[in-house]
């Protein structure tokens, strides 16, 4: 069984509401739809959360996202993220559908989230011995893994 579930949408023109992925590429940990809202259309209820924040990346069109009675503006190339308790809704403008994905996590305290880590969940595990295929035999490659990884281990020492 490979270590991996793939699944493609037409992101340009994806069904419209709402598309869960859960069962399209096997989601256990994180939820992920894509949502194609027709112009001059919205949710018809405001929801919340009692744990999971939910980014919305606007892919296309424009909208608003109606957050604890604020109305804000949203386009293409907007990320926004909702914290579980603001109720929240989204709308399309009455002249272009609105199309966004949705992921959407619970906080774990399994994870430091150290100030200094870029990553959330730092549970990344870097094996820069290994490259990939596109770099098999690449000197200079080579090089920059191995700087990174005496960084990295310099970085542990600390």
């Amino acid at each position: 069984m490979p270590g991996y579930k793939k699944t493609n949408l037409d992101l340009e023109n994806p069904p419209n509401w709402l598309t869960f992925l859960k069962d399209k590429i096997g989601l256990s940990a994180m939820g992920l739809t894509v949502t194609r809202l027709p112009a001059g259309k919205g949710y018809t209820f405001m929801h919340q959360h009692k744990e999971q924040e939910e980014v919305y990346m606007v892919i296309n069109g424009n909208g608003i996202i109606h957050i604890d009675g604020e109305d804000i503006p949203i386009s293409k190339g907007d990320f926004i993220n909702v914290y579980p308790q603001s109720k929240r809704a989204l709308k399309a403008d009455e002249d272009s559908d609105l199309i966004f994905i949705c992921a959407g996590a619970i906080k774990s305290n399994k994870y430091s989230n150290k100030q200094s880590s870029r990553a959330l969940i730092d549970d990344g595990i870097p094996d820069f011995d290994n490259l990939p295929p596109w770099y098999r035999g690449s000197e200079k490659i080579m090089e920059l893994n191995k700087r990174l990884k005496n960084e990295r281990k310099e970085k542990k020492k600390k």
